[in-house]
């Protein structure tokens, strides 16, 4: 199997794996630039390419599941080291990835992630899950909107998801896989994983995630022998990945000799 990816540029490569996405592959134009945004300064020097994971997904799938097959795909289509951008979900995954197929990774970078999800993190994706399992998708899209949101905004951005859910999650084959993707993340602890992250690493994690507790990010760092960690004041879990400091500290790691 070839995981779904899209790739952009030439040079010494980036591969992203992007945060949690409603739907599998990598067709959503604005998955990819989103994806793609922070390593704007890094384009012109290297070959930026991003990882989706597939449609049907098997229920039970884990982390370690996943970044097998990315790996068997990215060796494949590369054919040598990279360095790695993992965001929220898709930085558990780059932890595991990381840790399993060192060989593979130049330099690890993990952007508003940690080595586990916190209890609001996990109670909101458990929630979520558990409405798409039961076919409750317009549920869902609100306690997803509402669960990454400020109090003051809530109640707004659950209307919000509930209205555009049915839009981004297409049909319960999408519904499944986004469910599995959620639990196997839920099932993640890069305490627990047994081999030792190698690469030279980069956190970034804001001072305000909801998803990550800002305790989690200094706990990542010392599973991580040497990693470089920065949390950013004020800064809530999807601000990190937007941010002039992030994007120019994402910028020096990667492009550092």
């Amino acid at each position: 199997m070839t995981v779904p990816f899209a790739s952009t540029g030439t040079g010494r490569p980036v591969v992203v794996l992007p945060g949690i996405w409603p739907s599998t592959g990598v067709g959503s134009a604005v998955l990819v630039r989103d994806a793609l945004a922070p390593l704007h300064a890094v384009a012109p020097q290297r070959r930026l390419v991003v990882l989706n994971r597939w449609p049907g997904l098997a229920t039970g799938t884990t982390i370690r599941d996943v970044a097998a097959e990315y790996a068997d795909t990215l060796d494949r289509v590369l054919g040598e080291p990279f360095d790695l951008v993992g965001t929220s979900t898709g930085g558990s995954i780059a932890q595991q990835f990381a840790a399993d197929h060192p060989h593979l990774v130049r330099r690890l970078a993990l952007v508003s992630t940690a080595c586990r999800l916190g209890p609001h993190g996990r109670r909101v994706q458990a929630d979520v899950a558990a409405a798409l399992r039961a076919g409750r998708i317009r549920a869902a899209g609100g306690i997803a909107t509402a669960g990454s949101a400020p109090a003051v905004f809530r109640s707004v951005l659950t209307g919000v998801g509930w209205v555009a859910a049915p839009l981004v999650i297409r049909g319960p084959q999408t519904a499944a896989d986004l469910a599995t993707t959620l639990e196997a993340e839920d099932g993640f602890d890069l305490g627990s994983v047994e081999r030792v992250i190698a690469a030279p690493t980069l956190i970034l994690g804001g001072e305000r995630d909801r998803f990550y507790d800002a305790e989690l990010f200094p706990a990542t760092a010392a599973l991580i022998p040497g990693s470089e960690l920065h949390v950013l004041p004020r800064l809530g879990h999807g601000a990190v990945p937007r941010s002039h400091e992030a994007r120019g500290l994402l910028t020096r790691f990667l492009l550092r000799d």
